[in-house]
């Protein structure tokens, strides 16, 4: 019994064994067949591309083609192009010689009404015409012309008409004139009252501008400039002098005449306002040097007071000037 018990033992695990591996065996094939599906898969997949990536040249020379075919259509011709550009550069340099010639000034647009008024304003005044009416409590009429040269400089002539008497506005003037002339039977110089200044005068001027260059509102008859100054004045002294005359043995009224030579010259700073596009205000300060000579003298007045008409050394010179601009 012993045997065979053993035998059974031994049998049973082997047939269970051989049971088992015959089970198996389908599961491991199943897998196989998957695995070859799927790399069947890859490879049609990786054939798709590979027609796309053949593909993609053939379109993207046919699209260059046409690419072409359009250009040629276009009929671009870039060397007559260029021709056509160094046509107009060359009417654009004709036009700039005809501008200057004929004194043309350019200024860039700008949308604010103060700019498009002074460019009005610049191509439509060329000159002012002022008066000093400081001079008129000395009795002189002084009337100037200002003519503008270009953007920056002008050219001022003045006229001078003078005629004083102590019974005008000219009264107050002539009383503090401190005069005196030579009395030749005394040998030495009197003093005499004046009761009348006539003559006539002109001055020179030569104004620049100063702002242009740096901002393009101001212009010649606009805004700040300095000026060398230069004036000559004739003019005839009346007065009347207390003199004894030895042979009536009577003092009598004379009167008294000398003409006088007046030259100045200086430096003059000031400021020129344009009001409403027609009329101007010149403010204006600076020095002057002034030399008075009277015909019977020998040589320049000394030792006179610095408001006198006679008077010779140096002055400041100020006043205001009202204008029409044209």
């Amino acid at each position: 019994m012993k045997p065979f018990k053993l035998m059974c033992l031994l049998i049973i695990p082997i047939t269970f064994s051989k049971l088992y591996a015959q089970e198996n065996q389908p599961d491991k094939s199943d897998l196989l067949d998957l695995k070859l599906q799927l790399i069947d898969s890859k490879l049609e997949l990786l054939d798709s591309k590979i027609q796309i990536w053949e593909t993609k040249p053939q379109e993207l020379e046919i699209t260059l083609n046409k690419l072409d075919d359009k250009v040629r259509e276009l009929q671009f011709n870039p060397e007559e192009l260029n021709n056509r550009f160094r046509v107009m550069d060359s009417l654009i340099s004709e036009y700039k010689k005809l501008a200057e010639e004929k004194d043309i000034i350019y200024r860039e647009y700008s949308a604010q009404t103060f700019q498009d008024t002074t460019l009005e304003f610049i191509g439509r005044h060329r000159y002012a015409i002022a008066l000093n009416p400081v001079r008129i409590f000395e009795g002189t009429m002084e009337i100037s012309l200002e003519y503008r040269i270009n953007d920056r400089n002008t050219f001022e002539i003045s006229g001078m008409a003078t005629y004083a008497n102590s019974d005008g506005i000219s009264n107050y003037y002539l009383k503090n004139q401190s005069l005196e002339y030579f009395n030749r039977d005394l040998n030495a110089y009197d003093p005499y009252t004046s009761d009348n200044l006539s003559g006539f005068g002109t001055t020179f001027q030569w104004k620049n501008y100063l702002l242009p260059s740096v901002n393009k509102r101001y212009y010649a008859l606009k805004g700040l400039y300095a000026s060398p100054y230069a004036m000559y004045r004739r003019i005839w002294i009346t007065g009347l002098d207390m003199q004894f005359n030895e042979e009536t043995d009577l003092w009598e009224e004379v009167e008294i005449v000398q003409k006088l030579n007046v030259l100045a010259g200086g430096v003059i700073v000031g400021w020129q306002f344009p009001i409403a596009k027609v009329l101007s205000l010149d403010v204006f300060i600076g020095g002057v040097i002034r030399l008075s000579h009277y015909d019977t003298e020998s040589g320049f007045t000394k030792y006179k007071k610095w408001d006198n008409i006679d008077y010779s050394g140096v002055l400041p010179r100020a006043g205001i000037k009202i204008g029409i601009l044209k």
